[in-house]
């Protein structure tokens, strides 16, 4: 190895003096340790350019660029900086991504290394095994222990774009089915309503002047239904916004209880014997949002004095969550849909796999049963 001049030991960093000791592929794994949360957090070319950068300095190469899939087209999008190829024919950087190296090999661009440019690119597999790569340019021949810290460092890279992929993809499909249930609830509630109100008012209007205790018999069945429709956007906006806010499930429940309990006479107790980690997050989420309607309909329509929230871990990875009052019970026939919010607590526990169950308690009440195997 060269000795180190005054210059370059003013400008070398830590990582450039690991790089040079041993090829350690722990320094290109701490360098994408942020990559994925950098990138959801900050969307665009940003911080992979600044990705990019630290790589090339961690490399001690004079350029770098990053291959990317562009949109289906047939010349693949750059990022970074580097001089094309003054021999377009063979060139791995200007031509089509089927030039491109398999994900993880390595190679050098035959007309860059004839042009007197040491150019190594390393293929990586993006979103959907698409083609990309790694390309960095040295003022000599790539050593060996850079050649795998290059090689390593693409292979995390193309781990990390995929997965940065799925979890984009997956939050869409959430938010569409999340687009799709508020979509039906306003429907089924407050869409349907209104259309009803409409046709009320239109009456209203005709017997103006001709019945008037009519006319204020319907203007009072109106205002109840108008406080109804207000109830049930206020629960529409409350479920969407409903997060767990950094809270455990116990506490997020434990809030719930305290909301209702500000509201109703009702006493409500909580039995919690689920461990912090037991259930997913998505798990947990849905699971508070069937306790909150389960304690809505307590306190809008049971009468019950006494209220008591379970949540049991049972055998074989079962875990059992019910919601019990002492109220006035279920109606003599219960649709089989429910009301609209029976039929989104259904939708709820059907999303992580939970059967749900509403009996009639003995001598008096209701139960509201959930049940699932949370592995």
């Amino acid at each position: 190895m060269p000795p180190t001049t005054l210059r370059n030991r003013c400008f070398v960093w830590p990582w450039q003096r690991l790089w040079r000791r041993a090829a350690d592929p722990a320094s290109c794994e701490r360098l994408l340790q942020e990559l994925p949360l950098r990138l959801l957090r900050q969307p665009g070319d940003e911080p992979l350019l600044e990705w990019l950068d630290a790589l090339r300095r961690l490399s001690c190469a004079r350029d770098a660029a990053l291959l990317l899939p562009n949109d289906g087209r047939d010349v693949p999008r750059q990022l970074g900086r580097m001089v094309e190829c003054e021999q377009a024919a063979g060139c791995t950087c200007r031509d089509a991504p089927a030039w491109l190296p398999a994900a993880g090999c390595l190679t050098r661009c035959a007309g860059c290394l004839e042009a007197g440019r040491h150019r190594l690119i390393c293929g990586i597999a993006v979103t959907g095994g698409a083609p990309g790569a790694v390309l960095l340019e040295f003022a000599r021949a790539p050593s060996e222990s850079q050649r795998r810290c290059l090689q390593e460092a693409g292979r995390l890279l193309g781990e990390t774009l995929c997965m940065l992929a799925e979890q984009r993809a997956r939050q869409r499909r959430e938010l569409v089915a999340e687009r799709a249930v508020l979509s039906r609830e306003l429907h089924d509630s407050v869409a349907q309503q209104l259309s009803y109100l409409q046709i009320r008012a239109s009456r209203i209007q005709m017997l103006i002047g001709t019945d008037e205790a009519h006319a204020q018999s319907m203007l009072t069945e109106l205002r109840a239904t108008l406080q109804l429709m207000h109830r049930q956007v206020r629960e529409l906006i409350a479920s969407a916004r409903l997060t767990m806010d950094g809270r455990s499930l116990n506490q997020a429940i434990q809030a719930s209880v305290d909301e209702f309990s500000r509201c109703s006479g009702c006493v409500f107790e909580v039995d919690n014997r689920i461990h912090v980690g037991l259930l997913t997050p998505e798990a947990e989420l849905q699971v508070l949002q069937i306790i909150r309607e389960a304690l809505a309909n307590v306190v809008r329509h049971s009468h019950a004095d006494r209220a008591q929230v379970f949540l049991l871990a049972r055998p074989n990875d079962a875990v059992e969550v019910r919601v019990e009052d002492d109220g006035i019970g279920l109606p003599e026939e219960l649709p089989e849909d429910g009301h609209f919010g029976l039929r989104i607590m259904r939708e709820r526990a059907g999303a992580i796999g939970a059967r749900l169950r509403i009996d009639r308690r003995e001598p008096c009440g209701t139960c509201v049963t959930l049940l699932w195997r949370h592995s």
